[in-house]
């Protein structure tokens, strides 16, 4: 039984049919607000200004045929629990509807009252269950789009100053440094600059998982990459003695 009145918008053009429903509606519970229209245009247009509970949906109508009368539904109101009343014991139908948003598909003249109620609340329940867990995803990501800006902001201060020093250093504006100081220096500014596209790179996922992704394909040196992170290792090697090269194919 639903424990309160409820809005039913009952969307079926065959007369005999929607009065089988009210009754084993009214049969369930007698305190229900229930509307019915022919057309899913109607339906549409009610749900638009008042929008019900749950929606009893015929797949066969006058403007809308099959499979496609309830994804225009769902496609025009995804928050609302859609029960399908169909004519037909179609199990791959039943499916499809399943999986794309329908909440529940009986077979006319297969359910009683009990049934239909059941099946009803139990819509209701899973779309609020749905929306809450949508509403907490969503506040997920605005938490990791706040600590992800956070972090990066933190992140870019030390990389700026590191970035500055390195380079008043290899512009010998403290002085001359010797050749060796400016191959590890160089070798410094390259892994700040690296980690700071890596901070972008993490910005730039963060996009696109609200779909806000910007893709700008360009070519690179493989040879440079290699290079460059060799170079980033020769420290690490060199303090477990391991000798580090790099030999490079010109044609790649």
């Amino acid at each position: 039984m639903i424990d309160q009145p409820t809005r039913v918008l009952l969307i079926e053009d065959n007369p005999g049919d929607a009065d089988l429903v009210r009754l084993r509606l009214v049969e369930g519970n007698s305190g229900l607000d229930v509307s019915c229209v022919h057309r899913l245009s109607a339906g549409l247009t009610s749900m638009s200004e008042k929008p019900p509970a749950v929606v009893l949906l015929d797949l066969n109508l006058p403007d809308s045929r099959g499979a496609e009368t309830f994804r225009s539904l769902l496609k025009n109101a995804p928050g609302v629990p859609v029960v399908v009343l169909s004519g037909r014991d179609d199990e791959e139908l039943a499916t499809n509807a399943l999986h794309q948003g329908v909440q529940d598909y009986l077979v006319k003249g297969t359910f009683n009252s009990k049934q239909l109620a059941s099946a009803m609340r139990y819509a209701i329940e899973r779309q609020a269950l749905l929306t809450s867990l949508d509403m907490s995803r969503k506040q997920q990501l605005q938490f990791k789009d706040r600590f992800l800006s956070h972090v990066s902001h933190e992140l870019r201060t030390p990389l700026t100053s590191i970035h500055q020093f390195v380079t008043i250093l290899l512009d010998g504006l403290a002085g001359p440094i010797p050749p060796e100081q400016r191959e590890h220096l160089e070798t410094v500014l390259r892994s700040a600059e690296q980690l700071h596209s890596m901070i972008d790179d993490l910005l730039e996922t963060t996009r696109a998982e609200s779909g806000k992704i910007r893709i700008e394909p360009r070519c690179i040196a493989i040879g440079a990459v290699v290079e460059q992170a060799s170079a980033m290792l020769q420290a690490t090697a060199q303090a477990k003695n391991v000798s580090l090269g790099v030999s490079i194919e010109d044609k790649i």
